[in-house]
């Protein structure tokens, strides 16, 4: 019996071992493919920067950089051996005594307390396994795992995957981007508190967020300090010491703030060339054309300009109402802590783990310390409404800790919002038409005194005296609703320098500088207007500016309204100009520089609508265009960033732009695998047909050149005659003649310069400044685009959902604003240039009115270029023969 009871055991036993073997080989033939250091390929994050390698975004799936273990500081190694393993490099992959000394303690407690996984099973559980569920079998794998790392792995192979992999919250993977994120440092400057701070966090990044928990960050800080001390890693009163300094922390880089329409183009760009998987998780470096600068500039240019417009717009309404005295103080408060968020991304964080404290709101700011640090001159912040006094004209309000006034003066626009009106013709008579106690609106803190001689006059009248130095001087604001957008390349490197495609990129993706085709108005007469000098016209030309009927009907969208243009709906078409009225005889240039209508239709019509089209699209516009008369007066939709284009062309004598966005990427190990990309690929489809067909009319237009002999006469009538003639040279970046791109120059530093240009704002510049306007039916679409010798840009302002911007909301008003202050801060530094003039072109001085030579009787002389032999012969009032006399060439 005992025997078979013996027989029985060692047959269960060897079933027993086989079955354990067997369990054995199957969990380790499902481990994964053991990894070496070199086959480590983690998601990385991969950087973008501008211009001058600032950085200005990253694109990702998972945020990381990778650091050798070489370059990682040893107090922060430490750190983290102290917090999560001390007998690191002691054991080999498991802790058997971490595990016995884990399970009493949980037993004592009832519920788990304490861990016994070492570095080795976390770089095996979040590296390497897949299946995070808690289970005796994944635990099995993780335990097996861990004792293959060692066998095949150093330690400080081990130690550099467990820290660049690890999770720290605020998007940071890796040590690396966690000293970047919360210290704005390389991780090899962090000192011992930022270390232990970090070295926290791997536990649990979210419990112990020094951003979000900084209470909790510094006890748990405290702790890896103290754990270090007690090893050995340093001393007590090293660990002291660190604990009782202030820390400073960083939230995480706005970088969305920065230029998100150039971004997100420059993403789009990057996976369509060379793929999604390198772009979010192969750590690239992306260098862009931007500059961040000007960027920055542009986009507080375009807020002011809209804002401006807003207040003409009229005045939407208070956000809320709250007069309750509690919800007033937390109203407040709020704001308050809000502003204070906003001010800079730094935090510090006391030894008691708090950050600084800014006590209870101060509901008696004193003034005499001046404004508090997180609101600055400028600003725009909710404020809520205390008091209105309908008879001195003041609005008397409270920003956080601040008292104010608004003065009267300064919100008469306030108007309920009426696009029938003009704005200056329809303002409020007293501030309560449009606020009452307990109102609360933002606001922007217009000055750190208040001030108002409006005031200071009724006062001296009435004889009495007002102490209002408590006061700051508060300005009505509001959150804009039109759109704009804007884009400027630089014309030698021929880099965007800047994009904006929206007021904010977080409510809409929709890029109106690439995507939004709008009737352009009358920026477009400039192409046509350069067509027509390829026909032979000159600036001396003259035209009739005359009534004119057509019988056919035009089909046109937009409002039936006469925009400043004067165009109609109407099935008998009489274009009109925007005064309604005729001048008679008026020169080709003045009939541009005024943006008559009437001139610019006669023009297509002589010119022929299919010739000013096929120069159109010579110069880059791909957009579908209106095959009749109305194209002449910008009736097509086209995007800002074709009409940009056209523009910087003219200042560039003729020569194409192939917008640079991205100038070169590298991978990982900073090996190129990409050079200059354009802007124009992002639009391939559209431009393609139309440059092969330019491209094989060239090829034969050059081929037939090689046989034919003809004489000057025949040439100069051919060039009138033909497009070809003016539009291809041996070199095939140049678009048409450097002389006529100069011409046109020339015509738009007219629209500038002359009293009766209809770009006279861009005067304020200071500089060589050519440009043009546009608006359309009905104020729907407002434009201007301009060059200076340097850099070219362009704004569009309107609404997605095509309504008026306002009664008289045009070009020169609603857009230039937004252009001269951009081009006014990036020409800063900038030296002082005048356009270059191209060999054949001569000056002449000439009478405004008739376009003839200047005369002593002339009232209006101007000094306009030519092209040489086209410049005017007869002197007004004088015989031919003396004409010479009068001339003014370039060598003169």
């Amino acid at each position: 019996m005992f025997k078979r009871l013996l027989i029985v055991l060692f047959v269960f036993a060897i079933i027993c071992g086989a079955g354990f073997f067997l369990a054995y080989q199957y969990l380790v033939g499902s481990l994964p493919k053991l990894i070496t250091v070199n086959d480590y390929k983690p998601l990385l994050v991969s950087q973008v920067y501008d211009r001058n390698n600032k950085k200005i975004g990253e694109f990702f799936r998972e945020r990381r950089v990778l650091t050798p273990y070489k370059d990682i500081p040893k107090n922060l190694v430490n750190a983290f051996l102290a917090a999560e393993d001390d007998q690191f490099f002691e054991h080999s992959g498991i802790n058997y005594i971490a595990i016995i000394r884990a399970s009493l303690a949980n037993l004592r407690a009832g519920k788990k307390v304490q861990g016994a996984s070492t570095i080795t099973q976390q770089v095996a559980k979040t590296l390497l396994l897949v299946d995070f569920e808690k289970t005796f079998l994944r635990k099995a794998k993780e335990a097996l795992l861990a004792q293959e790392m060692e066998k095949h792995l150093s330690k400080e192979d081990i130690l550099y995957l467990y820290l660049n992999q690890i999770y720290f919250g605020q998007g940071a993977n890796g040590v690396a981007l966690a000293a970047d994120t919360y210290f704005r440092k390389p991780v090899a400057e962090l000192t011992l508190p930022e270390a232990a701070l970090l070295a926290g966090l791997a536990k649990a990044p979210t419990a112990y967020s020094p951003v979000t928990n900084p209470v909790r960050a510094k006890e748990r800080q405290a702790y890896v300090l103290k754990r270090m001390a007690d090893v050995g890693f340093i001393k007590h009163e090293e660990a002291e010491k660190a604990i009782q300094q202030p820390i400073k922390i960083y939230t995480r880089e706005k970088y969305q703030s920065y230029a998100p329409f150039f971004l997100e183009t420059v993403r789009q760009l990057l996976v369509s060339t060379i793929g999604e998987t390198k772009v979010l998780d192969e750590g690239i470096k992306v260098y862009t054309s931007l500059d961040l600068e000007a960027q920055l500039k542009a986009q507080e240019s375009m807020v002011a300009g809209l804002k401006e417009l807003d207040k003409r717009q009229g005045f939407r309404g208070p956000l809320k109402n709250v007069t309750e005295p509690k919800e007033v103080g937390e109203f407040l408060m709020k704001t308050r802590d809000l502003l204070i968020s906003e001010v800079s991304p730094e935090r510090i964080i006391q030894p008691d783990g708090h950050f600084i404290d800014y006590g209870p709101l101060d509901v008696k700011y004193d003034l005499k310390k001046g404004i508090p640090f997180y609101i600055k001159v400028g600003k725009t912040a909710e404020t809520i409404i205390s008091k209105i006094d309908d008879d001195l004209g003041l609005v008397y309000v409270r920003m956080a800790e601040l008292e104010g006034i608004i003065d009267f003066e300064t919100m008469q626009w306030a108007r309920k919002p009426n696009s029938e009106k003009r704005y200056d013709l329809d303002r409020i008579k007293k501030p309560s038409q449009a606020l009452k106690v307990g109102d609360v609106v933002l606001a922007k803190l217009a000055g750190e005194k208040f001030a108002s001689a409006r005031l200071n006059r009724i006062l001296s009248v009435q004889k009495k005296t007002l102490d209002l130095s408590k006061y700051v001087e508060v300005e009505l604001d509001q959150e804009p609703i039109a759109e704009a957008s804007l884009i400027s390349f630089d014309q030698d490197s021929e880099e965007v320098m800047a994009m904006i495609g929206g007021y904010n990129f977080a409510k809409s993706e929709y890029n109106r500088a690439l995507q939004a085709a709008r009737q352009t108005g009358s920026s477009f007469k400039s192409i046509v207007y350069a067509s027509a000098i390829d026909k032979g016209y000159t600036a001396a030309t003259p035209i009739m500016d005359a009534p004119i009927v057509y019988e056919e009907t035009i089909k046109k969208e937009g409002n039936p309204e006469n925009d400043e243009e004067g165009q109609e709906d109407t099935k008998t078409w009489k274009p009109s100009n925007h005064s309604k009225s005729f001048g008679g005889d008026i020169i080709f240039r003045n009939a541009l520089v005024k943006s008559l209508n009437v001139p610019a239709v006669k023009i297509i019509q002589d010119v022929k609508v299919d010739w000013a089209a096929d120069y159109a699209r010579r110069m880059g516009i791909y957009s579908p265009l209106n095959m009749d008369f109305t194209l002449a007066l910008g009736s097509s939709s086209v995007t800002l960033y074709e009409m940009t284009k056209v523009f910087s062309e003219f200042g560039r004598q003729g020569k194409k732009i192939k917008p640079v966005i991205i100038k070169s990427v590298v991978d990982s190990k900073n090996q190129k695998i990409s050079e200059k990309i354009s802007l124009d690929l992002r639009f391939e489809s559209e431009i393609s047909a139309i440059e092969k067909n330019f491209e094989e009319r060239r090829a034969a237009y050059l081929e037939k050149q090689k046989t034919e002999v003809l004489t000057e006469e025949q040439l100069k009538e051919r060039h009138k005659t033909m497009s070809d003639s003016n539009f291809f040279f041996d070199d095939a970046d140049q678009l048409i003649k450097p002389t006529t791109a100069y011409l046109m120059t020339s015509l738009l530093k007219a629209v500038v310069e002359d009293s009766h240009g209809t770009g006279g704002g861009a005067r304020a510049l200071g500089r060589d400044v050519a440009g043009k306007t546009g608006s359309t039916n009905g104020y729907y679409d407002a434009w201007f685009i301009g060059y200076t010798p340097q850099i070219a840009t362009g704004v569009w302002v309107g609404f997605d959902q095509e309504r008026s911007l306002g009664k008289g909301e045009v070009g020169g008003r609603a857009a230039l604003p937004i252009w001269n202050g951009y081009m006014k801060a990036v020409h800063e530094n900038l030296p002082q240039v005048t356009f270059p003039v191209p060999e054949g072109i001569v000056f002449a001085n000439i009478d405004s009115d008739t376009g003839e030579l200047a005369s002593g009787s002339s009232k209006n002389i101007i000094r306009q270029a030519f092209l040489e032999g086209t410049e005017p012969t007869t002197v007004k009032n004088k015989k031919e023969e003396d004409s010479e006399f009068y001339k003014d060439d370039l060598s003169n």
